[in-house]
């Protein structure tokens, strides 16, 4: 057979290949077998090598019709797709509008990413699988770092609002917009905005709150996140003199599980205020105490505070009893106002089920470090918990052995489940030669 065959040939099985068009008798099956078995023997006789890898792709071709994964169920196939997207490192739809910084924007042409496409790519069976799989199209991510050129974005932006249309109108969506420009979010956003009673999982990462209001300037409504139950907010400036903004999404009070924020004031607490909210992470926290936090969130599993400002507690002597919360982590850094809890909002509250702990001081001053070991050692052993996990971060020019000792005695505690930067307590304590802690007029601040 001649190379210009050979090119018809493949030519040929190439269509059947991507419309999935495999012999369906055993008459038509045997004879792609034969035909399989004359290309091998053609292969083998072949001297020439441009011929030798055109026979190659032709024989490819035909083997690949008889593949077992083409005679597959469909939902044992939608099954082996769901494993590959999960595995993937991009197992979503990402949205880039611009790659790097040093790359010109006239340079760079937007355009979509993500695995799901490789199986639209491959033949019209695997495509129409793919695409008749809503879930698989409701995880969008975009990267906003400045505006392309409109006549190169609109095609990509239509193209993603085709697959938010694959996504149908009732799966839930897991969303992630990283917009880091001035002034209103990318448009693409605009799309996403408006499937947001269907969103169960968001990350935002805008350059303020201003941001995400203009992204949901209308009235809020308890319809219109119903389904939100996992919500991360982080913007790269705020200034807490100014007045706050109220958190669009937030004031339509989501059935939320899970919250990340940049930043927490007391009088916006209220808001947050849930039975269903079992994990907080706030950046920084500002309120008269954690426990009128844990009172309002009784249910709350896990807390993660970075910073916090105290002010004095009216109701100091209320005693409090928080039966849910399971960790409880303080760090990396500190304010300078009131970083401890001495103003005696901590002294009637009790974490029974507390058995997870973590303290990380960063650069706080060393007194104000071993009061608030003191303070939380003081919550430990009036609550009575088993602490399963305990780990003190050190960071600074001084030393943490006596203070953690002097933490950890008396303690509910497996000396096995204590660390120091992440080393097992009785590893880094034989590591490390005690040091005491001079007191002196030069050092009195540390």
């Amino acid at each position: 057979m001649s190379e210009p065959a050979y090119q018809a040939l493949y030519t040929e099985l190439l269509a059947k290949s991507r419309y999935n068009d495999i012999p369906d008798s055993p008459a038509a099956r045997a004879t792609l077998r034969a035909l399989i078995d004359q290309t091998r023997s053609d292969l083998r006789n072949c001297s020439e090598s441009i011929t030798r890898r055109q026979i190659s792709r032709v024989l490819e071709l035909q083997e690949s019709l008889l593949a077992p994964i083409r005679t597959l169920f469909p939902e044992i196939l939608i099954e082996i797709f769901q494993l590959v997207i999960e595995t993937s490192t991009n197992p979503g739809i990402t949205y880039i509008s611009r790659l790097r910084w040093h790359v010109p924007i006239s340079a760079f042409v937007p355009k979509l990413s993500g695995c799901i496409f490789l199986f639209t790519w491959t033949c019209s069976w695997w495509r129409h699988a793919a695409i008749s799989y809503p879930s698989f199209w409701s995880r969008i991510r975009v990267q906003h770092r400045s505006d392309p050129l409109p006549t190169r974005s609109a095609e990509v932006a239509a193209f993603l609002n085709e697959c938010i249309l694959r996504s149908g109108v009732s799966a839930p969506m897991s969303i992630d917009i990283y917009s880091v420009t001035d002034g209103s979010p990318p448009a693409v956003s605009t799309m996403l905005a408006a499937q947001a009673y269907r969103w169960r999982q968001a990350v935002l990462l805008f350059t303020s709150l201003h941001s995400l209001v203009i992204m949901f300037p209308s009235k809020p409504s308890s319809t219109r996140f119903p389904l939100l139950e996992d919500l991360s907010c982080r913007f790269y400036y705020t200034d807490s003199r100014i007045l706050p903004v109220p958190n669009p999404i937030l004031e339509c009070r989501p059935p939320l599980q899970k919250l990340e924020l940049h930043e927490l004031m007391e009088s916006y607490a209220d808001i947050i205020a849930s039975r269903n909210l079992k994990f907080l992470k706030v950046g920084c926290y500002s309120g008269v105490s954690f426990a009128k936090l844990l009172l309002m969130c009784p249910c709350l599993e896990s807390l993660q505070v970075g910073s916090f400002v105290f002010r004095e507690d009216p109701d100091a002597n209320q005693a409090i009893c928080q039966s849910s919360l399971l960790s409880f982590a303080i760090g990396p850094d500190f304010s300078d106002d009131y970083p401890t809890f001495d103003n005696g909002s901590w002294k009637c509250v009790t974490l029974p089920k507390l058995t997870k702990l973590e303290v990380n001081h960063f650069d706080l001053y060393y007194k104000i470090w071993t009061a608030l070991l003191s303070e939380l050692k003081e919550v430990v052993k009036r609550s009575q918990c088993t602490l399963r996990h305990v780990n003190l971060f050190k960071h600074g020019r001084w030393p943490v052995l006596e203070t953690a000792e002097n933490f950890l005695q008396d303690l509910l505690v497996n000396p096995e489940e204590c660390f120091v930067d992440e080393v097992p307590w009785q590893e880094w304590k034989a590591n490390n030669a005690v040091v005491a802690y001079e007191s002196d007029s030069d050092d009195s601040e540390w």
